[in-house]
């Protein structure tokens, strides 16, 4: 999401403390984008929402030349503080498996099953999704990292208060309700589940250093 308040971009990564975030920066246009979705949208449209002058001022915009306004784009984005957070994948595994929202997978199929469902699954998320693994939110088509900064969901008030400070905004992160969750997130693995994640996420496991168990 873009917030032209804070100058910044929040990629929303799901399951990943994204709902606390929003509540402070605002709605996204299109939610769960990544930065080069983002980069891409701000280098063709008016991307500030408001009232008619907004709508007005898109339709304006989408007459200029289309190398003007990618220039412009690019250099908001490269000027706006871009950030987001990420999380154990064994752990974001069983909060997808547990989730609130309208497909409540456990109500479906057990936890093995669904291990073995993301396992051949093409996105890391329950709705349809053309990101991989987390390091896609953050990357370009070439792999280079366009964030300025990656928290983790494991230290989210402690990052936080990093990206809190940035972009001098004050008091922590509001509290939202959390998928239930009666036992830690390793009791729903066997060795061979385990293995499964292991293998399905080895790209944001080697990345972000993770470890079974942390």
């Amino acid at each position: 999401m873009i917030s032209h308040q804070y100058k910044c971009i929040f990629v929303e990564v799901p399951k990943t403390g994204s709902t606390s975030v929003r509540r402070i920066l605002g709605r996204a246009i299109k939610p769960h984008l990544s930065l080069s979705e983002i980069r891409r949208l701000m280098e063709s449209y008016w991307v500030i929402r408001g009232g008619r002058k907004d709508r007005i001022m898109e339709w304006l915009y989408l007459m200029l030349p289309a190398e003007r306004r990618k220039e412009r784009g690019r250099q908001q984005f490269e000027s706006y503080f871009k950030f987001g957070f990420v999380r154990n994948p064994w752990d974001r595994v069983v909060s997808l498996y547990e989730r609130n929202e309208a497909v409540q997978m456990r109500q479906q199929m057990s936890f093995e099953e669904f291990v073995r469902w993301i396992q051949y699954s093409s996105s890391t998320c329950v709705h349809s999704s053309p990101h991989r693994y987390q390091l896609d939110w953050f990357v370009d088509a070439d792999g280079k990292m366009l964030a300025d900064f990656i928290g983790r969901f494991e230290r989210l008030e402690e990052d936080w208060a990093v990206v809190a400070k940035k972009l001098g905004v004050t008091g922590a992160l509001p509290q939202t309700r959390a998928n239930p969750r009666l036992r830690h997130y390793t009791e729903y693995y066997t060795a061979e589940t385990q293995n499964i994640i292991k293998e399905k996420f080895r790209v944001d496991i080697e990345t972000f250093n993770y470890r079974f168990g942390e």
